[in-house]
C-alpha cells in the first residue's frame, strides 16, 4: 500500500514539487547499517540494514539530484548565517555497526560523500585490533572498534558523534542518569577520537525539553531527533529533524522521503489526529526498539 502511494505521488508530480518547495531546507537522512546479504535477515524484520544494491542506488540518486554536505558544514553555515546550496542533504548513521566500514564506506568514498556516525560507546569494541577486508556477515551484528573509528576519522574524514553510552530512552531516565549518559559518552569519544566538539543523536529519538537543555549545557554542537521533516534556519539545533531510511525504500519511496514529502505528510496526519493511521513517529520508535533489542539480544 505504501509503495503504491509513493508511485501515485510520483505520477502526480508531488515528489518533484516537494523537492523544489524544500530546496532551501536541509534534509538529514538517518541510516543504521548497510549489508551485502542478498536477502533481508530474519533478525532485521524492519530492514534497518539496507542491502547494498539499494544503498548504492540511493547514493547515485543523491549525486544526480542533491548536494551531500557534512554535518559540520551545515552547522558552520548556520553559525555564519550563510546560505547553503539548494537541495542540501546530510547523511547520518546511528549505532556504529561495523558494516559502515566494510559496506557503506567504500560506496561513500567512491562518490566522495561525507557522513556522520553516532556510536553507542559501551558497544564500541576495544580489542585493540583494526580489522581489514571485505564485508562479512558478522559485520551486521558487530560494532566498530575504537581503532577503526580513529582510522575512519583520520583517513576518510568521517565525523563521529554520541549516541550515548548504553542507548537508553533519555526521556525515561532521571535527569541525573541522562546527564551521566551524555557526559560520559562525550568524554570517551573525545578521548579516543580527539574531537571535543561533538553532535548528539537521541536514542530512539527520545528527548524532552529538559534533555535538550542538558545537551546544550554540555556543549554538544547539536542534537538529532527522529522527528520526520526538514530543517530551516529557525529549526532548533538541539531538535534537528531526520528522515529514517530503511531497506523497504526503493527508488520511488526514497525519492519521496528525501524530497521532504513524507515528513510533511507525517506532520499533517499528526495535526489532523487521524486515529485510524499508525503515527509515523510511533512506527519509527517500534522499528528502532525491535532492531536494538530484538531476538538476537543486541
Amino acid at each position: 500500500m505504501k509503495s503504491l502511494a509513493f508511485t501515485i505521488f510520483h505520477a502526480l508530480g508531488l515528489v518533484r514539487f516537494a523537492a523544489w518547495w524544500n530546496r532551501r531546507r536541509v534534509i538529514i537522512l538517518c541510516y543504521h547499517g548497510v549489508t551485502e546479504k542478498q536477502e533481508r535477515s530474519l533478525l532485521d524484520p524492519f530492514g534497518l540494514h539496507i542491502r547494498h544494491e539499494r544503498f548504492t542506488a540511493q547514493l547515485d540518486y543523491l549525486r544526480r539530484h542533491y548536494h551531500v554536505i557534512s554535518l559540520s558544514d551545515y552547522l558552520k553555515a548556520r553559525d555564519e548565517r550563510r546560505a547553503l546550496p539548494d537541495y542540501s542533504v546530510v547523511l547520518t548513521f546511528d549505532d556504529g555497526y561495523r558494516n559502515f566500514l566494510t559496506a557503506a564506506m567504500p560506496r561513500l568514498a567512491e562518490r566522495k560523500m561525507p557522513a556522520s556516525v553516532f556510536v553507542i560507546t559501551e558497544r564500541v569494541r576495544s580489542d585493540g585490533q583494526k580489522l581489514e577486508g571485505a564485508w562479512a556477515e558478522s559485520d551486521d551484528v558487530a560494532y566498530l572498534s575504537w581503532e577503526e573509528a580513529q582510522a575512519l576519522s583520520k583517513e576518510q574524514a568521517i565525523e563521529f558523534g554520541s549516541h550515548t553510552c548504553s542507548h537508553p530512552k533519555l526521556s525515561q531516565l532521571s535527569l541525573e542518569e541522562a546527564e551521566r549518559e551524555l557526559q560520559a559518552s562525550q568524554a570517551v569519544i573525545t578521548e579516543h577520537i580527539g574531537n571535543g566538539a561533538l553532535p548528539l543523536a537521541y536514542p530512539y529519538g527520545s528527548y524532552s525539553e529538559a534533555i535538550i537543555e542538558k545537551a546544550r549545557a554540555l556543549n554538544y554542537t547539536c542534537a538529532l531527533t527522529t522527528d520526520a521533516g526538514t530543517n530551516d534556519p529557525q529549526t532548533d539545533l538541539f531538535a534537528l529533524r531526520r528522515i529514517l531510511i530503511g531497506d523497504d525504500d526503493d527508488k520511488v519511496s526514497f525519492a519521496a522521503r528525501v524530497s521532504g514529502l513524507t515528513g510533511l505528510l507525517s506532520r499533517l496526519f499528526s495535526r489532523l489526529q487521524l486515529k485510524s493511521l499508525v503515527p509515523l513517529k510511533s512506527l519509527r520508535a517500534k522499528r528502532s526498539d525491535a532492531y536494538i533489542d530484538g531476538p538476537s539480544g543486541r
